[in-house]
């Protein structure tokens, strides 16, 4: 297909969405159809959707046009997929070149050209400020955690224990599942006991490292490596600073153990392409995977890690698709990151999330860039369920995180999103919060 029919189809599909510019309610005509839908969906599942969300396929940057005529603003993004929002006219040409390869996937025996393109752009942008030189393509951020997890555990000679933040998530694989710390996603599953949990405590940095001292003393060539999320996800969203990390780190360096950063949700989010380039830590960084935005995931490593061959390798890299949208979100985010954008969108939205904290609608705001989590009133977790379905009614679309007894709000920005959407969404936010309050 010519770049001019490419062009005329997705400038066909903009002209179709140009009146998505606000929030708007169900058409009542569509909504016996559309509850039939969900019904059917939540039957064939064996459970319910969270939301009743089934899109039109049709959307405009932060906006997302649903089958029952709603429009949502979407400030959670698939819990982080669609960074640059919804029918992106880039991202839109380059699902349809990817649709017109010869597969519609691709392996890790037979690619095609593009998979170089997005190595070769991949590698350059992580290489510019760590040691990271390798990479290798998976379809998900659990399959990306468990090659980056065999390629450790094979250079560490099959030592088993992993270090790991409390609060810690890395995926709802059996191994991810273990390397995460939170029970309500393992009920029934089994414990085997590989995993060795540090205090996410930025307050108290000297506990953190105490701990961390106590596990080598125990475990001394047992341990693998330190998994570390340098800003926690479902965990809460919590921040910490370097000085927090830097003891850590500089201990696991001391005793040989390889340090993991998982970027699998700040990818492309923090203001940097890397959370560990925020942070300076690149000095640190033996492996590191991404996902979620990236359009597919990864495993990089620095040379001394890269694996013998056989360890790592699987049937399906990704769809052609999610390559060729892969290295349009790299040339983007690019542009955006270098231009100051996505520091912008940090500040715009910190300063909206500050006046609902001074009307004391909401507290604990912490965030970087596109990555932001507030605690609404008294955060009990049945309050902010109620509260998600509130906002979700009146056209805002965000997600919980934390655990226990807390419960806070999350939101994933599209790096696309100007001051005018983040005006509606946080009026729209006061608006639920304040309707549950009463």
């Amino acid at each position: 297909m010519s770049t001019d029919l490419i062009e005329q189809l997705v400038a066909q599909i903009q002209d179709r969405s140009k009146t998505l510019t606000e929030p708007k309610a169900s058409d009542d005509n569509k909504k016996e159809e559309y509850h039939h839908f969900l019904k059917s969906i939540g039957n064939l599942r064996g459970r319910p959707l969270y939301y009743p969300y089934l899109s039109s396929g049709l959307g405009k940057g932060p906006f997302v046009q649903l089958l029952d005529g709603s429009v949502k603003l979407d400030f959670i993004c698939g819990i982080g997929a669609h960074i640059l929002g919804h029918s992106h006219p880039e991202l839109l040409k380059s699902s349809i070149e990817g649709a017109l390869e010869d597969t519609v996937m691709q392996g890790n025996l037979m690619m095609n050209k593009i998979y170089l393109k997005v190595l070769e752009k991949l590698i350059g942008i992580a290489g510019k400020n760590s040691g990271l030189a390798h990479a290798w393509f998976a379809p998900s951020g659990s399959m990306a955690n468990e090659n980056a997890l065999k390629v450790i555990r094979q250079k560490k000679e099959g030592a088993r224990k992993i270090l790991a933040f409390e609060r810690a998530f890395a995926g709802r694989s059996m191994m991810m599942c273990e390397i995460t710390d939170n029970p309500a996603i393992k009920q029934g599953l089994p414990s085997y006991n590989e995993v060795l949990r540090v205090p996410f405590c930025p307050d108290e940095p000297d506990k953190a490292l105490k701990v961390l001292k106590q596990h080598w003393e125990t475990e001394k060539d047992n341990i693998a490596c330190f998994i570390v999320e340098l800003m926690q996800g479902d965990g809460g969203y919590f921040l910490a600073e370097r000085d927090f990390f830097v003891p850590l780190l500089d201990f696991c360096k001391t005793k040989g153990l390889a340090l993991w950063f998982d970027e699998v949700q700040t990818f492309g989010r923090s203001g940097e392409f890397f959370a560990f380039e925020k942070l300076e830590l690149g000095e640190y960084v033996d492996v590191c995977t991404i996902g979620k935005g990236f359009q597919m995931s990864a495993s990089l490593w620095t040379k001394e890690y890269n694996p013998k061959p056989g360890l790592v390798s699987g049937t399906f890299a990704s769809s052609s698709s999610s390559f060729h949208s892969a290295l349009v979100v790299l040339n983007t985010l690019e542009s955006f990151i270098k231009e100051g954008r996505i520091k912008r969108i940090h500040q715009a939205w910190k300063e909206r999330l500050e006046t609902l904290e001074k009307e004391s609608l909401i507290s604990q705001i912490e965030g970087w860039g596109l990555m932001w989590g507030a605690t609404p009133l008294n955060s009990r977790p049945d309050q902010v369920s109620q509260l998600l379905q509130i906002l979700f009614e009146k056209g805002l679309i965000c997600f919980s995180c934390g655990q226990g007894d807390v419960k806070r709000l999350r939101f994933l920005l599209p790096a696309v999103v100007e001051e005018k959407h983040l005006d509606q969404g946080i009026s729209i936010l006061r608006e639920g919060i304040l309707s549950l309050k009463k």
